[in-house]
């Protein structure tokens, strides 16, 4: 009876053991998976992009008036811009020069003489290329500028009005091929990638 009752002593004994070393292994390895995640979302708020239009008609360190369309990174890591589609009253616009041919153009008006050379009322006009393009946190994407000046005055102030009918999609990822669509007025949609638009011939 009493080696038995020894045996069985020691039996639970063991088992606790075993018991206790399960629990201690099942608590560290829940610990560990919410340290990994917590640093998995470290990195990722690190590393997330926000991209979002800005648009104006002055600039204020040139004390200008220019009217400027452009995407701004206000995230903390940078954006790779895969794709971008830009809107002028719901209709899709390859550039500017589309836009002013919707918006501010007279009939038969276009940006060239008889010689194929620009205007000066045209000849002002900066784009940009937004796509493809990395645009660091806190930095600017130009997608087009204008500066007002004598020779364009009247194209000026009617883009100036229709600039507010501009709108746009596009698609971009953060550093860890994380990808966001957005039509850069609501909140960004995360996807598993970036749709890239067919090329245009």
């Amino acid at each position: 009876m009493a080696d038995r009752k020894k045996r069985f002593d020691k039996d639970s004994i063991n088992l606790m053991v075993a018991v206790c070393a399960v629990l201690i292994s099942a608590a560290s390895f829940y610990a560990t998976y919410v340290q990994s995640t917590a640093a998995e979302r470290q990195v990722k708020a690190e590393t997330w992009p926000y991209l979002q239009i800005n648009s104006g008609n002055y600039n204020i360190e040139k004390e200008e008036l220019v009217l400027y369309w452009q995407m701004q990174n206000a995230g903390v890591g940078p954006a790779h811009v895969k794709a971008f589609q830009m809107y002028y009253d719901g209709q899709s616009v390859r550039n500017i020069n589309n836009v002013l041919r919707l918006c501010c153009l007279e009939e038969g008006e276009t940006p060239f003489d008889e010689n194929g050379r620009v205007t000066a009322k045209f000849s002002n006009i900066v784009t940009g290329n937004p796509v493809p393009a990395i645009i660091p946190a806190g930095e600017d994407k130009l997608v087009f500028s204008i500066p007002k000046t004598d020779a364009n005055e009247d194209l000026w102030n009617k883009l100036d009005v229709a600039r507010f009918k501009l709108t746009a999609t596009g698609c971009y990822c953060s550093l860890l091929d994380e990808c966001f669509e957005t039509d850069f007025e609501s909140e960004p949609v995360e996807v598993d990638f970036c749709k890239l638009p067919p090329k245009e011939n």
